[in-house]
């Protein structure tokens, strides 16, 4: 074809039939044989590419016979392949495959222009090359656009799991460390009553057992959340819509797992009774009744419940000698707004005093004789602010909120957290 190009031969119809089936068919391969091959969209281009820029610059005439159709057919073959190039390969490689497709895109009208009888004027040439060139630059502007869609889909992508994880992380910290801190406690009751009361350590390792059952079962629901919608198989899609898919399906597939997974102030009576119930202390629970608690938001509510569990879990890890926690929930006043107040105040003392027997013959402070009964056991460490996931992590999402948290020495004593969350105008939390 190229040879019959250069020799200028009479009959044009071989080579514009030939290079413009050449070029229609290597331009649209990797749209229609191959549209999700980004291997295949390289040599498609640069082979419609070569065969055009030969043949434009080898063709002598006639500019008849047909050339017209033709020349039309090849120009979309050429622009049909900009977009997958200018998409999907890298950047390096989208620029040189993009600048070879509209230089064979601009130089097509050459073949006509410069050929017909008589020759177009240079200046109408130079005007149907321009407008080619500039075509093919809105298909490249097009690819470009989709380019940039699919990085940000990808990065909402990485942020979303990001998120799922931090969310995950939380949940195990919030909820999941409780219970286990409860085990460590009862299990070290359990070494120092072995020698002294072989019989309560039956008792203890039964509530060891409930309390390790307790910690399986929150970890079981808080991955439940995260991958209730892995069974499904993930949508095909590309980009924004594919991300979208996704987003509707895990509404739709955890929403068993969300509401089988209730963490709002509506558990605050179960979640007393198993911290009294594993000895630590005695909880005091004060709150509305359970149908004005169901019309607290979402958000507010589970985020009470999240500090009642993280005041409770440093109860057991900085103050053992605790014999009273009292959980307060009750209608307040955030800067003039109806809001929500959650109070935990325990009293006892912090770590490493000396600290009085546990309730009802329970587990005593770290270092204490045990009163009536106790046992003086302790976690000790860090400070009772906490840090990472705790009372600190707690405190943003409280701010973020549009609400107030407070931790500090009580007035009395021992210790106490106070948050005021509003009720209204409040957007989601998460986690």
């Amino acid at each position: 074809m190229l040879a019959a190009a250069l020799a200028g031969s009479g009959d044009p119809g071989p080579l514009i039939v030939g290079s413009g089936a050449v070029a229609v068919v290597a331009g649209l391969f990797p749209v229609l044989w191959a549209p999700g091959r980004v291997g295949a969209v390289g040599p498609s281009v640069l082979a419609a590419c070569a065969v055009s820029l030969l043949v434009t610059a080898g063709y002598r005439g006639p500019a008849s016979g047909g050339i017209e159709l033709w020349w039309l057919l090849e120009a979309v073959a050429l622009l049909a392949p900009v977009v997958p190039a200018v998409r999907r390969l890298s950047p390096a490689a989208a620029f040189g495959h993009g600048t070879l497709l509209v230089a064979a895109v601009a130089l097509l009208p050459l073949r006509i222009a410069l050929w017909a009888e008589p020759p177009a004027p240079p200046v109408v040439t130079v005007k149907l090359c321009l407008g080619s060139a500039l075509l093919a630059c809105v298909v490249v502007g097009v690819g470009r656009y989709l380019r940039s869609m699919d990085t940000r889909a990808r990065a909402a992508v990485v942020a979303e799991r990001r998120a799922q994880r931090l969310d995950l992380a939380r949940d195990l910290h919030d909820f999941a460390a409780h219970d286990v801190t409860g085990v460590v406690v009862l299990a070290q009751a359990a070494q120092v009553l072995a020698q002294k009361d072989p019989g309560r350590v039956v008792e203890l390792l039964a509530g060891i057992e409930a309390a390790g059952r307790q910690a399986l079962v929150t970890m079981d629901r808080t991955v439940q959340v995260f991958t209730a919608d892995d069974a499904d198989p993930e949508p095909r899609g590309s980009g924004a819509v594919a991300t979208a898919d996704r987003g509707a399906g895990r509404a739709a597939a955890g929403g068993a797992g969300a509401r089988s997974l209730r963490r709002d102030l509506s558990e605050l009576p179960a979640l007393a009774e198993r911290f009294t119930r594993s000895g630590s202390a005695r909880v005091r629970l004060e709150a509305p009744a359970e149908a004005e608690l169901a019309a607290v938001p979402a958000a507010i509510s589970g985020l009470g419940y999240r500090l009642v569990v993280e005041a409770l879990t440093n109860v057991r890890r900085h103050a053992p000698g605790a014999r009273e926690v009292a959980i307060e929930v009750g209608p307040d006043r955030c800067g003039g707004r109806p809001a929500l107040r959650v109070t935990v105040t325990d009293d006892g003392a912090p770590d490493g005093v000396g600290g009085s027997g546990g309730a009802d013959g329970g587990v005593g402070g770290a270092g204490g004789t045990g009163g009536a009964g106790g046992v003086g056991v302790g976690l000790g460490g860090a400070e009772r602010e906490g840090g990472g996931f705790g009372l600190a992590g707690l405190r943003e999402r409280v701010e973020a909120a549009g609400g107030e948290l407070t931790v500090g020495p009580g007035p009395e004593g021992g210790w106490r957290v106070d948050a005021v969350l509003p009720t209204e105008g409040v957007a989601g939390l998460g986690g």
